[in-house]
């Protein structure tokens, strides 16, 4: 079921923060890095396939529209080419991408909100929360999943999509959203504590999703 992730995140603790790892970066990575940004076709070519499979999924998990989708991910993909140059090997080229993507998505969702386009996650999120890890036998929640994220406060909203439907850590979220790990953390559990609220309000009156 679509929603089995979600109703796990309302029934098990978070994680603690992950310690802090060295990461060790490969000296080709880095050469290739530093031709991108010098603006080797080949090297940018190799850049984009490493990243645009995670890029358009973020992308997919926050935006409603496929045409915005895209456009996000498009944006993210620039900003990962035009930041090539200051890739430094301080994390793999996977994990320093995603970071630039995930701050260009959320950019580009907090402008379409100020225009009233609609970003909730529909379908999109549905599927990342099917196709994550560690799904318990739960029930379905009484309404999709996107309606209850709909209710929520953006900032909730956005580390419970990436926590819980993509599956980042503490510490990434973190990094990615400009924020400490224990401000990650009050918001995933404020969030999670007003779905769960959400959910047994609507199995208290019997409510039941529309077809």
């Amino acid at each position: 079921m679509p929603e089995l992730r979600l109703a796990s995140a309302m029934t098990r603790p978070l994680p603690p923060a992950a310690p802090s790892a060295s990461v060790t970066t490969v000296p080709l990575d880095l050469e290739r890095m530093r031709r991108a940004g010098a603006g080797d076709t080949a090297a940018q070519a190799w850049l984009m396939t490493q990243v645009m499979s995670r890029v358009r999924r973020i992308a997919r998990a926050f935006l409603r529209s496929s045409a915005d989708a895209d456009d996000a991910a498009q944006l993210a993909l620039l900003a990962i080419l035009e930041s090539a140059s200051t890739y430094r090997g301080e994390a793999a080229v996977e994990a320093w991408a995603r970071r630039i993507a995930v701050r260009t998505v959320l950019r580009y969702v907090k402008q379409q909100r100020r225009e009233g386009a609609p970003v909730a996650p529909e379908s999109a999120i549905d599927e990342e929360v099917a196709q994550a890890p560690h799904q318990p036998p739960f029930e379905a929640l009484p309404r999709e999943a996107r309606a209850y994220l709909d209710a929520l406060p953006e900032a909730q909203r956005d580390v419970i999509i990436l926590h819980h439907a993509l599956d980042y850590s503490i510490d990434e979220i973190a990094g990615m959203t400009d924020v400490s790990p224990d401000t990650v953390k009050s918001r995933l559990r404020l969030g999670i504590g007003a779905l769960r609220k959400q959910v047994r309000q609507d199995m208290a009156v019997g409510r039941k999703r529309t077809a």
